[in-house]
Parts: structure tokens; C-alpha cells; sequence
């Protein structure tokens, strides 16, 4: 990692081939609220090269720090606390060609987690390990990215590749350990035609996460669960069955539409398919479960950038989770053969949402308003949760305020979701005490309503010439929950740009 972030910090300052960039410009643009319009078409590496008119690359050091009163998830623990380093670099090579790359490695803590033993859960729930007790876990993350893009006459080709490596584990009882690797491939084209440039890609991903959870101490040994969503488990091999994988990919289709000049009807449009696949790795790879997670992203709005810059934009996000149980037959040779296939679990998830953004000088400000919705169920016996909430946001950002011989930029966060329906089907009379007790507990947060208010601060100097500079950042954040129970978060970070 050291050298993929030397490597990364020696292009974009030595190549004899980037163009020359005021850092103060680069900034704005890159970091600007505007850019949060085109992260769908930045998925096409094609048109990802063609977004920005300046070379900018930024070295940063960074630590953060989450605290919940008490675990919104209960998964995801009720705190972290992370400490990372990151080199990104854009760079414009010529009028026709770009390339980009990041680096980044981060060491990090959660802490009191429960009901996962297994990293990435966020991905792939509800199949993962799970015990009652949890604890803290240590982890560490190496990520790497890197692209190319060039036009030839109205074509424009790119191509694009990232790589994640991360290790979780634990050591203290129950020592549970996942080593994730996940690999993703780009490809994609854009073809100019009448003012507007159309654009399509392809994504190809491998995933695999390898997880095991031990004790030290023979008297202390409590169940591992093999979970199967809504508080179910498959009985026949939870207990003392503690080490699986999970094996997994899939693709996507990405097609986007943009305007050359800036002023226009703008859409993109990502179509996902993957699945993820439970093995337990004592007995020969025995497959337990498959879970598939299909879904589409879409955009569509009108924008407009001068003088006054203006936009207006619908959203839609649909997420379909679907599981699959493998029945398995009787042991023979060491191995279980599997007899038949059912699909007990189905999540669906919906988000739709419209927006407004204008700018003018040195400020930039949105707001959207929205509904979601998330339906999950368990066929037999027969369980469900069901909610749907209203919620809209502000952001506002300042950028290049001059305070010399500082240039300050400020942004802004504040959300409100509130719920609208609530339902939950369980047959509580018939499940364990400690089952029965973290369902509740997501049901109760399932149904709560959240405000969420949060800023950064960031100031920048420049060292030389404008094309070399230093900045600090400072970003707090609070989320209050109806529960009666609230999250705070810091964060700090430093480095340089050039």
C-alpha cells in the first residue's frame, strides 16, 4: 500500500504530461455540491474522464469517531472509531485524455457489536454468523483504484478498476475474523450526437469473504447462528458450525445521457444484478444459502450551468433482496447432498425522491423531498416488517471564502425523516427470549423518526504559486432518534493539494 501511494503522489506531481491547474479552481470544481449530480454517470468510466475541466490531487490524513447512546443497529455496534490516509489524483494529460487514481488504507474499531460475527453485513444480510454477546472488533481496509479515458473524435472510450482488501476480527471470546476481498471491473463508451453525449458501460465483480469464529476458553463457548432473516436461524447447522465463506459477483449495465454544453435534460440509469453464496466450509463447501440482490438506480432532471447555476431532478432506487435455503439430506462420505431449493426471504426496498439546486458565486444549495419505503418477510412461519417514511433534506455549501491568507469553505447538512406506516407480523410466542428482544429493538428503530443535523468546516492555504497547498478540515454531526436515543460523530483531517 505504502508504494501504491508513493506511486499515486509521484504521477501527479511529475508527470511532464498534466496540465497546469490552479489548486483554488481544481477544488471548487471537484469538491463541489455539483458534482452529486453526475455520481451516477461517473459509474461509466467513459464519461467519468470527460466531467471535469482540471487536474487535482489531494494527499489527506484523516480520523473520525461515531458514539450512539444506544446501537441503531445493533450489527453495526454503537461506535467506531477510524484512523486512514488517501491519495486521490485527477489528471488531464490533454484535451482528449485523462486518467485517475486512489489509494487509501484505514485502521479502524467498532465497538459493542452483536448479532455479527461476520464482516461486510451491510451486503450481505441477513446471511450472516451471529452470536449474543459480540464485543469490539478491530479492522484494517487497503482500497485501490485506477482509470483511463480518451476521446477520439466523438467516441469516448475508458476503462476503470477497483480493489478493496479488509480484515475484522476480534480478540477476545468470541473471536470472530473476516478477510473480504472484492474485486470490480469497468468498461464503457460515450458517443457525442447532436449537443448530447450518450453513454454506456458494463461492471463486472468478484466477491469473496472467508469468516471463522473461535474460543480460547472451552467454558465460555456460546452458539454461532446461522441467520436467515427476521430473526430465523437454520437450526440444523448453527452451534458449534463456525467457520463458512461467501462467494459471490455479478454486473451491471449503466446508461446515461448528458448534455455537452452544461444546459439541458441530463438521465442515467444503473441495472445491478448479484448474489452472494453461504458455504460451510466443515462440511466440503456445503452450500447453505444464496442470496440475490438485484436492483435500479434512475435519474432524470434539467440542468443548467453559468452564471446562475440551476437544476431539477427526480430520483428512484428499487432494491430486491431475495434468499434461497438449500435442504440438505443425510451425511454420506463426509458430504450433504441437497435435496431441494426454497426461497423464505424477500426484501424490497424503495426510494424515490425529487430535488432543486441553485447556485450563484461562491455558494451552491439544494433541497429534495422524498418518500421510502422497505418491505421484509419470512415465509413460514409467516414473518414481516413493514414501514415507509417521508423525509426531506437541505444542504448548502460556501466555497473559497477568502480570510486571508486562508480560503474557507462550509457545508452545511439537515434531514428529517418521519414514519409514515408501521407493521409487524412475528409469532413472538414461539421464539427464543434473546431472538425476541433484537427483533423488537429493530422494529423499534424500523418505526422512529430521525433528524439529522451536521456541517464541516475546511481551510485551505496556498503554499506556491497556487498550484501547491495545504488544508485542515473539521465535520460534526447529530442525529436524534424518537427513541429517546441520539448519534454523534467528529471527524478531522488534513493533507495537501497539488
Amino acid at each position: 500500500m505504502r508504494r501504491i501511494l508513493t506511486f499515486l503522489t509521484i504521477i501527479s506531481i511529475g508527470s511532464p504530461h498534466v496540465m497546469a491547474t490552479d489548486t483554488g479552481k481544481a477544488h471548487t470544481e471537484h469538491r463541489s455540491l455539483w458534482t452529486t449530480l453526475d455520481r451516477g454517470a461517473m459509474m461509466n468510466p467513459a464519461v467519468h474522464g470527460g466531467l471535469f475541466h482540471t487536474s487535482y490531487s489531494e494527499l489527506t490524513l484523516s480520523m473520525a469517531r461515531r458514539r450512539e447512546t444506544e446501537a441503531f443497529v445493533l450489527e453495526n455496534g454503537d461506535g467506531s472509531n477510524d484512523y486512514g490516509m488517501k491519495v486521490k489524483t485527477f489528471l488531464r494529460l490533454s484535451d482528449r485524455t485523462t486518467v485517475w487514481g486512489e489509494a487509501g488504507y484505514t485502521s479502524g474499531q467498532r465497538m459493542n457489536v452483536t448479532w455479527c460475527s461476520t464482516s461486510d453485513y451491510a451486503l450481505l444480510r441477513p446471511y450472516v454468523l451471529a452470536d449474543t454477546l459480540g464485543g469490539n472488533t478491530e479492522g484494517e481496509r487497503y482500497t485501490f483504484s485506477g482509470g483511463y479515458a480518451t476521446r477520439i473524435d466523438r467516441i469516448s472510450l475508458g476503462g476503470e478498476m477497483t480493489f478493496r482488501a479488509e480484515q475484522e476480527y476480534r480478540d477476545t471470546d468470541p473471536r470472530m475474523r473476516g478477510i473480504v476481498t472484492d474485486l470490480t471491473l469497468r468498461g464503457g463508451a460515450a458517443l457525442a450526437l447532436s449537443g448530447y453525449s450518450l453513454g454506456a458501460s458494463l461492471e463486472a465483480n468478484i466477491y469473496r469473504q472467508t469468516n471463522s469464529v473461535s474460543f480460547y476458553d472451552e467454558d465460555g463457548v456460546i452458539p454461532e447462528y446461522q441467520m436467515t432473516g427476521l430473526g430465523t436461524e437454520y437450526a440444523r447447522f448453527s452451534g458449534d458450525k463456525r467457520s463458512i465463506y461467501h462467494d459471490g459477483g455479478g454486473a451491471s449495465l449503466v446508461l446515461n445521457l448528458a448534455p455537452d454544453k452544461g444546459k439541458g435534460v441530463y438521465a442515467d440509469c444503473n441495472l445491478s444484478r448479484r448474489h452472494y453464496e453461504r458455504k460451510l466450509a466443515d462440511y466440503n463447501a456445503l452450500p447453505l444459502t444464496k442470496l440475490y440482490v438485484e436492483g435500479i438506480d434512475a435519474n432524470v432532471g434539467w440542468r443548467h450551468k453559468g452564471a446562475g447555476r440551476m437544476a431539477i431532478y427526480g430520483q428512484a432506487k428499487y432494491t430486491k433482496r431475495t434468499g434461497d435455503e438449500n435442504v440438505c439430506g443425510d451425511s454420506y462420505g463426509g458430504s450433504y447432498p441437497v435435496i431441494a431449493t426454497l426461497t423464505m426471504y424477500h426484501d424490497k426496498e424503495l426510494t424515490t425522491a425529487v430535488g432543486a439546486m441553485y447556485g450563484k458565486g461562491k455558494w451552491n444549495a439544494t433541497l429534495r423531498g422524498g418518500y421510502r419505503s422497505e418491505n421484509e418477510e419470512y415465509v413460514y412461519p409467516e414473518r414481516r416488517m413493514k414501514t415507509s417514511h417521508a423525509f426531506g433534506t437541505m444542504d448548502m455549501q460556501w466555497h473559497d471564502l477568502n480570510v486571508s491568507p486562508l480560503r474557507l469553505s462550509i457545508d452545511a447538512h439537515a434531514a428529517y425523516s418521519s414514519c409514515l406506516t408501521h407493521k409487524v407480523v412475528m409469532p413472538y410466542a414461539n421464539m427464543k427470549e434473546a431472538f425476541t428482544t433484537m427483533i423488537r429493538h429493530k422494529a423499534d428503530y424500523a418505526k422512529a423518526d430521525y433528524t439529522t443535523l451536521s456541517a464541516k468546516v475546511r481551510a485551505d492555504y496556498d503554499v506556491k504559486d497556487e498550484m501547491f497547498g495545504l488544508f485542515a478540515e473539521a465535520g460534526g454531526t447529530y442525529t436524534h432518534s424518537t427513541t429517546g436515543n441520539g448519534m454523534w460523530g467528529v471527524s478531522l483531517s488534513v493533507g495537501m493539494t497539488f
